[in-house]
């Protein structure tokens, strides 16, 4: 029994492991994103200011790329926040399997240390102890037989 538990144990602790780098992976994955979307999102700031400076003292009309660029920065808002929710919904069905693998690996552990504190007789069968007969054997034949003799 002992050697089960260690066995449902160390797989627990190794789904533990592997999720907990998951989380890692999936943090690692979004500041990636992100950072390459704040970069975009500076280069049209950039492109924005390039364009008022050269506007300025000109009636230039620079509306159609005032608008090209309005938009690209409105998409990349967009998948900032399209990528902040995908990695919340990532984050929430790994800490599911998270908290499963820490409640099986808390079991195992309860399991474990209430096998360690039972006396060693009630943990496995007296090698001296009489078992009964399974087969051929009648109910009077039991040393502590509650029924009637007939």
């Amino acid at each position: 029994m002992k050697s089960l538990l260690e066995g449902r144990t160390e797989l627990t602790e190794t789904r533990l492991a592997v999720t907990a780098t998951q989380i890692i992976e999936r943090l690692r994955i979004r500041a990636s994103h992100l950072k390459q979307l704040m970069s975009e999102e500076l280069d049209i700031d950039t492109k924005f200011l390039q364009l008022s400076n050269a506007s300025m003292g000109n009636n230039i009309d620079m509306m159609g790329l005032e608008s090209k660029l309005d938009q690209s920065a409105s998409m990349i808002r967009s998948a900032q926040r399209r990528e902040d929710t995908e990695c919340w919904r990532d984050l929430t069905n790994i800490m599911r399997d998270f908290l499963n693998a820490w409640e099986g690996f808390s079991r195992n552990e309860a399991k474990t240390r209430f096998l360690a504190a039972l006396p060693q007789s009630t943990v496995a069968p007296s090698k001296n102890r009489k078992m009964p007969e399974p087969h051929g054997s009648y109910h009077n034949d039991y040393p502590n037989n509650h029924y009637p003799n007939h």
